[in-house]
């Protein structure tokens, strides 16, 4: 699994910040289970964790279980981690794949975690490669 301690936060406060929007206020380093690399999600790094609609928050809470799983697969999808050595999908995949372990790890119910993977690996691409 991937091995992070627990990430600290602190609310995003700019004028033009979505209301979810949370920012690392430490360097946080991580090691991946599906490659050998150590990451390290830089203090200042913004996230709204899992990109939910707020109306399906109670079903999918974004700042639940699936926080710390989220904030790593946002990272590896802003900086498209892993591009250069498995290409766009391959790299996609393995943070996929991450994110739904650490998921199920965290507690997460399976039945949400497949959903939760259904709806990134449809609307996904287009976050990677804006």
């Amino acid at each position: 699994m991937t091995q992070y301690p627990d990430i600290q936060f602190r609310k995003y406060e700019q004028r033009s910040a979505k209301v979810d929007w949370f920012e690392v206020a430490t360097d946080c380093q991580f090691e991946t289970c599906l490659s050998d690399e150590k990451l390290v999600i830089p203090k200042g790094y913004i996230t709204d964790f899992a990109s939910v609609p707020r109306w399906l928050w109670p079903i999918f809470p974004p700042h639940g279980r699936m926080a710390n799983a989220a904030v790593v697969h946002d990272f590896c999808y802003d900086n498209k981690i892993g591009q250069q050595k498995y290409g766009m999908d391959g790299a996609r995949m393995i943070a996929d794949i991450e994110f739904g372990l650490n998921c199920r790890e965290s507690g997460v119910p399976k039945i949400q975690v497949l959903i939760m993977l259904t709806f990134i690996r449809l609307f996904g691409k287009s976050w990677w490669t804006n």
